[in-house]
């Protein structure tokens, strides 16, 4: 949209963004939970273009030669409680799928380290000191 768009134009565009930002940041914590590192990176593009196009259209909004009737306009201030409102879910929802994403990278950090783990054991063994040594050496020091 140009500046020159009507302003309620602009702020009903800017509500739509911040609604879809909101289901998607939904379906982001459903795509996180399944732990499919394609569809996490896939969504976290998506989420970021929306972001972009939120930003775009506050600059729009905010340069605005009517942008005083934000706050004098009923009508506009309603949408603009609105768009915080959503926002601020946004902002929670965001903050929530942030923490399930730590939690299950450290989950498969873990899970790694343990098939580590437990494939090192399998190879290793023990000498008459009680040191570990790698299966591989077992019997390569025999001089017979």
């Amino acid at each position: 949209m140009s500046p020159t768009a009507p302003l309620m134009t602009l702020v009903e565009q800017q509500r739509e963004c911040v609604q879809a930002l909101q289901t998607l940041l939904e379906q982001e914590a459903s795509i996180i939970a399944s732990r499919v590192s394609d569809d996490i990176e896939a969504i976290a593009k998506e989420k970021q273009a929306l972001i972009n196009e939120i930003q775009r259209n506050d600059a729009q909004i905010s340069r605005h030669s009517e942008r005083d009737s934000l706050h004098h306009d009923e009508t506009m201030r309603e949408h603009i409680s609105a768009i915080q409102t959503c926002l601020s879910t946004c902002k929670q929802q965001n903050e929530t799928n942030g923490v399930a994403l730590q939690r299950a990278s450290l989950s498969i950090h873990r899970l790694r380290n343990l098939f580590q783990e437990s494939g090192g054991k399998s190879e290793l063994t023990y000498n008459q000191d009680g040191n570990a040594s790698g299966r591989k050496t077992l019997g390569t020091n025999i001089k017979a």
